[in-house]
């Protein structure tokens, strides 16, 4: 999987370890070859992309969009979109540290692109074990 790393805001983006968890679940999900955009913006942007998308207010996290399950170079697999704004409200919240909080929506939002879910409590268990193997695999 190739990985495209686009920001639009004035934080750090730890890039080289968003590769590196996007190779580790690769190793275990076999995805197909292609590419995945990971996109950083700003509540402002996802805010827009929450209600046209999901017909939901307010800005979030992680958005996942599948656009393409074919292989091949010129394939975009799908794009995670990410607001820092909201992640480093959570990061502070939850007493962990902002990088750690991107990487936990990066692989949230790359699991999504994968085929798992979180909206029945079965599917919910099986996503968050799996986000919490592949976090731990690159600790």
């Amino acid at each position: 999987m190739h990985v495209n790393i686009i920001s639009d805001t004035n934080r750090r983006i730890p890039r080289q370890q968003i590769r590196w968890l996007i190779e580790s679940i690769d190793e275990e999900e076999a995805p197909p070859d292609s590419t995945v955009n990971i996109i950083f913006t700003r509540d402002k942007e996802i805010t827009r992309l929450n209600r046209d998308y999901r017909s939901k207010r307010g800005p979030t996290d992680v958005l996942s969009f599948n656009l393409d399950s074919g292989p091949g170079d010129n394939s975009i697999f799908g794009e995670i979109y990410i607001s820092t704004d909201t992640a480093a409200r959570n990061a502070h919240r939850d007493g962990r540290g902002f990088y750690l909080e991107l990487l936990a929506l990066c692989c949230h939002g790359y699991l999504h692109l994968l085929g798992y879910d979180h909206e029945l409590e079965s599917e919910r268990d099986r996503m968050s074990a799996r986000e919490k193997y592949h976090l731990e695999r690159i600790a």
